[in-house]
């Protein structure tokens, strides 16, 4: 589809889009569209509730039941959704019923036109093109000013924005992805225009603000997209990452269009949060000459002097290159402590490229060599207008700055944050960048390949560097001014960059929509800030955990117990505490612990969203690392893992603020925590029977179990992990798991202690996540009891994140009918007999099974025979042709009841 914009040397074509519409536009009112066609029933329930747009009563909205047939949902999409919207944008349509802003037959005329303009055909097929509508910019523009309210006909045309977006992602089919993705292209430019022309007029417009995801689903999980990414050499951890980093079709488009250059390794081992590529081994790791056939000695920094500058000042090391007396090749490394007003660069590299070392502060002496040119040339580059003399730009690099050893070490990453923030500029090193040239190349291409597809964004160390912020007088919070980044054939300056793309975006919406990512990315980096600027921590407020984790999700670190560390210079703690810690486990313990002290606790959520946790008793809610490479079986995504960190109130009460619900303080038990649950009271449907009447009659699959809380609504409760893992699982990885766990739910539940902690439902559909634990009170003397609360703690060993969700009317009224049958078998001979059989490898056992079966099938027939609202809710709950099939909800669901005892809204657990 052309609306997409790519680089100019693009790794693929994009495919162009096929033309299927059945009719032409008619030009009425745009949300009515389905009603005019009588197509009410394509609309989901979240748009039912509109005024504007009423929807007859008699058209649910059944497509998840029975979906319409793609040769009539896409003919119907396509004339709505694209040519339908450039009407609207255009003024072409009634605004409502009778009125219009501009006259009905030239209205007619310009949508003519515009199949003429927006069809191509070739060899007899015929091909959507929306070269056209990127040509009627200024002309849509002007069309918006012919409404008698300018901001109340920018509202209109939002809400038209709003009610495609929903309507494009709540359709339950597989549509053609080329036909869904000029539609999302074509919503995001008008998204993207419409906001811009508001933001930009004088009086400036404010809009309110709603979401319009078009990006969604735009590279589907395992769709074509992917697939070809993956064929141009893109790792899946690489892939995740741009789905989750950017929020526009255009630059996803754009950054999968990028030719990538030879990489370190294959991707065949590689995960969605992990790329084994480019996971370095410490132990045999080398440093690299320039070429191949180098093999020149190391350059080494003298270390006394190293140490001398870190333990007798408050300054660091930078170092001077200078040329030896030896000859033109020679050269010499001397430290010397920083003082205000020396310039030198920082440099920010990769250490899969070669320019680190673990063992000594040395490199070849080719690499200092190319250090030291790069740095003259910035210099020269970046004082090309300065006349006279200057001091020559001084290096500073970790490898040759920051000790091996542990001590001098902790002293240096002390220091690393004045490093950045001191640098007259920062310079960033990638051999995936620096294989492309700068010159003549578009200021996205060369932002996007720096911000969405270099190796220099997946380090952990490299944070350092990108998250400094230069002191005055440079402007604050303009860490572009100093940031530089070396291609093939200059370093180029990212600030100029980003400023040349705006301009690109002035002028055409799709690379506004690009420079707005790449500054949300630049800008979220920015808000991590490191060390105060007096150097004194007393009164330092680290950033909230949420920036934390959505920086170091996609990172990567060679050696496990780093990255406790470097958490702790990026957020200002003690690291010489940290570093004092045994092992890796254990430093990650002291760095939350510092954590918490330092925002006042740790926010509640990390309870419900927890992964691979830490292994130490009071510290097993604590997840075990913030990046994704580093869980072996990772399920949540990057959204799920920052959502974790947001403070927010879990209280059940609106205004009940009685309680601090939003954090928890680490105690020896656990993360003590105030949030609203519930005990799980298992019990049998008739006294003395067992919970699990009918063992070994089918061999269930739990998937859900069903729960009624005290006022006797049902709720459904199922394995988080399990229902995140379906996907991706083979057929015999999902059985091996199903009979590996057993029933992990039911067999929590059925120890009587089984309780939930309650999450915040969502906001869409009411769905709550919960921590299922075993519960048992707290002993006296283990925990300080809080006076303000009248109950009793409750230590929570967590198990597992469960969700939990209201059955709606119809299918709790089904459930209702069939829990009074299982009490019917219950009661039942047949149920009776088959108890009193010890032997279950028995032929009378296998008899017994097969009488409880049979009776089970009859009473389930006779209830839906009878009863002609038991069908319909079956049918509508289920689908058709289940009716030999529903009794086995009772043997799978509903052997016994399992009530929701309210616990008190403030109760207190600690979390272990």
């Amino acid at each position: 589809m052309d609306l997409l914009c790519v680089p100019e040397e693009p790794s693929a074509p994009t495919e162009r889009c096929p033309y299927v519409c059945a009719e032409e536009w008619d030009g009425g009112v745009y949300r009515m569209y389905p009603q005019r066609k009588g197509l009410s029933r394509l609309v989901p329930e979240g748009l039912r509730l509109i005024p504007e747009v009423p929807i007859p009563a008699d058209q649910p909205f059944l497509e998840g039941l029975y979906p319409t047939p793609l040769e009539e949902l896409q003919p119907f999409l396509q004339t709505w959704l694209f040519f339908g919207l450039v009407a609207e944008f255009l003024g072409l349509n009634e605004v409502a019923p009778g009125i219009r802003l501009i006259d009905e037959s030239d209205a007619a005329r310009e949508i003519a036109l515009l199949y003429k303009e927006c069809v191509l055909e070739e060899e007899g097929i015929q091909y959507l093109t929306g070269a056209a509508v990127l040509e009627k910019s200024k002309l849509i523009l002007e069309r918006t000013k012919l409404a008698p309210d300018r901001v109340q006909r920018l509202v209109y045309l939002r809400d038209c924005l709003y009610y495609s977006v929903v309507m494009l992602h709540l359709i339950q089919a597989n549509l053609d992805y080329r036909i869904r993705n000029s539609i999302a292209a074509l919503g995001e430019l008008f998204s993207t225009g419409l906001y811009a022309a508001a933001t930009l007029a004088q009086p400036r417009i404010e809009l309110p603000i709603v979401g319009l995801n078009w990006y969604r689903d735009y590279i589907k999980p395992k769709g074509d997209l992917e697939a070809q990414m993956l064929q141009s050499g893109w790792c899946p951890s690489e892939i995740e990452k741009l789905r989750s980093q950017f929020q526009g079709v255009f630059t996803m488009h754009y950054t999968s269009r990028l030719t990538m250059p030879e990489r370190h390794g294959t991707h065949h081992d590689c995960s969605l949060h992990a790329c084994r590529a480019f996971q370095l081994d410490i132990d045999t790791y080398k440093p690299l000459h320039v070429s191949g056939d180098c093999d020149c000695a190391h350059m080494e920094v003298d270390m006394s002097s190293v140490l001398s500058i870190l333990h007798s000042t408050s300054s660091y090391p930078v170092i001077r290159v200078e040329q030896s007396a030896d000859g033109p090749e020679a050269l010499r490394l001397i430290a010397e402590p920083w003082t205000p007003g020396t310039p030198y660069v920082a440099l920010s590299h990769v250490w899969a490229d070669g320019l680190g070392n673990p063992n000594r502060n040395s490199l070849p002496r080719c690499q200092i060599a190319r250090l030291a040119r790069m740095t003259a040339s910035l210099q020269e580059q970046a004082q090309k207008n300065q006349t006279g003399p200057s001091t020559p730009y001084r290096i500073w690099v970790d490898t040759l700055c920051c000790p091996v050893g542990l001590e001098g070490k902790l002293v240096a990453l002390q220091r690393i944050a004045d490093v950045y923030r001191q640098a007259t500029h920062v310079l960033v090193l990638d051999s995936s960048l620096a294989a492309f040239k700068s010159e003549g190349t578009h200021p996205a291409e060369l932002l996007l390949r720096t911000f969405g597809a270099s190796p220099w964004m997946r380090r952990l160390w490299t944070l350092q560097g990108r998250f400094a912020r230069p002191s005055p007088p440079k402007k604050q919070g303009a860490l572009s001014n100093s940031l530089f980044i070396q291609f093939a054939d200059r370093a180029v300056d990212g600030s100029a960059l980003l400023q040349q793309l705006f301009v690109a975006g002035c002028e055409d919406s799709r690379y506004m929509r690009i420079w707005q990512d790449v500054m949300a990315e630049f800008n979220q980096l920015q808000t991590l800030c490191v060390m105060p600027e007096s150097g004194d921590t007393s009164t330092h407020k680290p950033p909230p955990l949420v920036f934390l984790q959505r920086a170091l999700h996609y990172r990567t670190v060679s050696v496990a117990s780093d990255e406790p560390l470097c958490i702790a210079t990026l957020m200002a703690l003690d690291t010489g505490y940290i570093a004092a810690a045994p092992d890796a486990e254990n430093r990650m313990v002291r760095a939350w612990e510092l954590l918490s002290r330092a925002n006042g606790g740790v926010p509640v959520r990390v309870v419900f969203f927890a992964e691979e946790t830490l292994d130490v008793p009071g510290w097993r809610w604590a997840p075990r690392s913030l990046l994704g490479s580093s869980v072996s079986d990772p399920v949540m995504g990057i959204d799920e893992r920052t959502v974790r960190f947001a403070k927010q109130d879990i209280s059940q009460h609106e205004h009940d603020n009685e309680y601090p619900l939003s954090v928890g303080i680490p105690t020896p038990l656990g993360l003590k925590v105030r949030l609203p649950g519930c005990r799980l009271v298992p019990k049998s449907h008739i006294q003395g029977l067992p919970l699990h009447p009918w063992p070994d009659l089918i061999n269930p699959v739990e998937d859900q179990l069903l729960l009624r809380d005290e006022a006797g609504r049902w709720v459904r409760i199922f394995d988080w992990y399990r229902s995140r893992k379906i996907p991706v699982w083979t057929r015999e990885e999902r059985l091996a798991y199903d009979k590996r766990m057993d029933g992990p739910l039911c067999r929590s539940i059925d120890t009587g202690n089984c309780a939930l902690i309650y999450d915040v439902p969502s906001t869409l559909d009411q769905t709550r996540a919960c921590c299922m634990v075993q519960a048992e009170e707290v002993r006296e003397g283990e925990a300080a009891l809080d006076p303000r609360g009248e109950e009793m703690p409750l230590r929570a060993r967590r198990e597992r994140t469960v969700m939990i969700s209201q059955l709606g009317e119809v299918e709790a009224g089904f459930m209702d009918t069939m829990r009074a049958l299982a009490c019917r078998i219950a009661a039942d001979e047949v149920t009776q007999h088959l108890l009193s059989i010890k032997d279950r490898s028995s032929e009378a056992w296998n008899d017994g099974s097969a009488k409880v079966c049979t009776r089970m099938k009859e009473v389930v027939k006779e209830s839906w025979a009878a009863h002609p609202e038991m069908e319909k809710a079956g049918r509508e709950s289920f689908g058709p042709d289940l009716e030999e099939y529903i009794w086995v909800m009772i043997p799978k669901l509903l052997s016994h009841d399992v009530t929701m005892a309210e616990l008190p809204s403030g109760q207190m657990w600690f979390v272990d």
